[in-house]
């Protein structure tokens, strides 16, 4: 192979600089080296905007969660204060419904005693003034009182 080499070099009237030759090669290896760099930073772009995408969707996904939460805790909220103002209304409704009890229990005495003898007498002297034979009224003056 070296006398090929060599017979190659003789055929060639080329005259080799051994500092142009190996300024040549840095120059290839800085080429090479420049190509690696930019195919480098074109993976890590996309591995960049990979990154990007996935916190993006990760990021609009706890925005929805949080979105999801905020709406069902109003939801909740509105629910707990409707179910404390209806016990309220109940309470109230269950007080008004023991006064009206107590009002229909007294007014079923009344009926009771409205037939007896001494309530009508009552009923008579008071609203009608009514007398019993020989009994006379006496009706203070208005001013004296």
């Amino acid at each position: 192979m070296a006398r090929r080499r060599s017979k190659q070099f003789k055929r060639s009237s080329r005259i080799i600089d051994m500092d142009e030759a190996r300024q040549e090669r840095i120059e290839k290896r800085e080429k090479l080296q420049a190509e690696e760099l930019r195919e480098r930073t074109a993976s890590d772009e996309r591995r960049l905007k990979r990154k990007r995408a996935i916190r993006k969707k990760q990021s609009r996904r706890r925005l929805l969660i949080i979105g999801v939460t905020i709406i069902l805790l109003i939801l909740l909220g509105v629910s707990v204060f409707n179910i404390l103002k209806l016990k309220s209304e109940e309470r109230e409704a269950l007080k008004k419904q023991e006064q009206l009890k107590a009002k229909q229990e007294q007014m079923q005495e009344d009926l009771k005693d409205a037939d007896s003898e001494e309530n009508i007498e009552d009923q008579a002297r008071e609203k009608l003034k009514l007398v019993k034979p020989g009994e006379t009224i006496y009706i203070p003056d208005s001013e004296e009182q």
